[in-house]
């Protein structure tokens, strides 16, 4: 096996690596903005978690964030893959695939939703509420 192999090899390896851990969860994250954490924002603001204002607020902001960063995300790995093919593309579509079935709870409604809903409007949030909900849904 001479260098260049291995080198391949490496490269490969680090972008399967990168495909899997880093650009399929923040992905599948910038997604859920549009789908299970609005949806939880909306059935926040009918519990009197947080109001209407501050979901129009700070939602949009999430939203744009993932999508620019998610866009920045796959726009570089696609340049590196295509740099590297063929075998950039097969070992990135086999990390994406592997790493959107690793991490589809990212989409479901879920503890997971629950927490980053928490960590996006901890300083707008009625805290007793947001504990109600908590227990009567988990």
């Amino acid at each position: 096996m001479n260098e260049s192999s291995i080198s391949i090899f490496i490269v490969q390896a680090a972008l399967a690596l990168f495909t899997f851990f880093v650009a399929a969860p923040c992905v599948l994250n910038a997604i859920s903005t549009f789908t299970v954490q609005a949806r939880l924002a909306k059935t926040m603001v009918e519990e009197g978690v947080i109001t209407e204002a501050d979901r129009r607020l700070l939602q949009p902001k999430k939203q744009i964030a993932g999508v620019v960063i998610s866009v920045i995300l796959v726009g570089a790995l696609v340049a590196v893959a295509a740099r590297t093919a063929p075998y950039g593309f097969f070992s990135c579509g086999i990390a994406a695939i592997a790493g959107v079935l690793k991490y589809r709870r990212i989409l479901e409604f879920n503890s997971l939703t629950v927490s980053r809903f928490k960590n996006t409007y901890q300083s707008v949030m009625n805290k007793s509420k947001y504990d109600q909900y908590v227990k009567k849904m988990f």
